[in-house]
């Protein structure tokens, strides 16, 4: 077997072990804050489980740390160490790695869709006894919004009371319509008569016309309100994805050098000095990206990004 491999290997081990613990930890604290809920046991049981994976995408880099950390305690109580910093170089190291630090870096880039979804099956999950009648859309595009809201359906019977659709443009309704003659056809909303508001006029339409196709699938995946915002920035989303990946890389970097330093060969060195400067470095990344200083927002995430390099440096000069 193949160093490489041999390494990779021993890292997902430690993978799986640091990821089992730690569900089994956020599964039962969960699974007990989750008893006062008016579901059966089986919901319960299940919507905890998504709880605590909406944990691990709220944090992935805690599973990074712990794992690693199991790593090289491995290693480190066989010697192996030693020989694998006496004989390889840490860019060599980081060659073998880099799919793993890849993997973390797509994790936190994504968390935030990770964890919407999740939401979405939990919302599912505690409004499937007792869903509510009315859904609201919301759409933004510049200086307009479109208001679209569904009231009285029910699943059983496949009927819903009332369709309500409003656009405003410039804090002024520029067109609604309103129909309560709704039905059902192969899954799509249909309206048989509206009224609609136009132009500072109203009429009535007695025609048969297709409201949203696939009004079922919306339903069931929808709950509330929604918020779609149609604004789009390419320039600044560009910028944050970019700034991100930057953030993100770093941040896993640094953690991998402080663990395959090779002053952790040194059985005299000082631990504790160790977990408290991986600690650091972890609580500053959780922080620094809840702070929002409005109109210095750029100026600050640069200088978090500058923080992170220096750092990296640090580390590379201690070793």
């Amino acid at each position: 077997m193949t160093l490489p491999i041999y390494l990779i290997k021993k890292f997902f081990k430690s993978l799986v072990i640091s990821t089992g613990v730690s569900y089994s930890f956020f599964f039962i604290f969960s699974l007990i804050g989750n008893l006062g809920e008016k579901l059966t046991f089986k919901s319960i049981l299940y919507l905890s489980v998504l709880n605590s994976f909406q944990i691990f995408s709220y944090i992935p880099s805690h599973l990074f740390i712990l794992s690693f950390f199991l790593f090289i305690i491995h290693f480190k109580s066989k010697n192996e160490l030693i020989i694998i910093n006496e004989y390889i170089k840490l860019e060599t190291l980081f060659l073998i790695i880099f799919p793993i630090l890849a993997i973390f870096v797509f994790l936190e880039f994504k968390k935030d869709t990770f964890s919407e979804n999740i939401e979405i099956l939990k919302s599912n999950l505690i409004n499937s006894k007792n869903k509510d009648s009315t859904k609201i859309f919301i759409t933004t595009s510049e200086n307009n919004k479109k208001y679209t809201i569904f009231s009285g359906y029910n699943d059983n019977n496949r009927i819903i009371d009332q369709y309500l659709n409003v656009e405003i443009q410039n804090n002024t309704i520029h067109k609604g319509e309103l129909s309560s003659s709704l039905a059902l056809s192969e899954n799509n909303l249909f309206s048989n008569q509206s009224t609609i508001y136009e132009n500072n006029d109203f009429r009535y339409e007695n025609i048969k016309k297709k409201l949203l196709a696939n009004f079922t699938d919306y339903w069931s995946k929808n709950l509330g309100t929604i918020i779609n915002n149609n604004i789009k920035n390419e320039s600044h989303s560009n910028y944050n994805d970019i700034k991100s990946i930057i953030f993100f890389g770093l941040f896993y970097i640094c953690i991998s050098m402080i663990f395959l330093s090779k002053k952790l060969v040194n059985r005299n060195i000082n631990t504790t000095k160790i977990i408290f400067l991986v600690l650091t470095i972890f609580l500053y990344f959780l922080l620094i990206q809840k702070i929002v200083l409005n109109n210095f927002q750029y100026i600050f995430q640069i200088v978090s990004i500058m923080i992170l390099i220096l750092i990296f440096f640090q580390i590379k000069k201690d070793e």
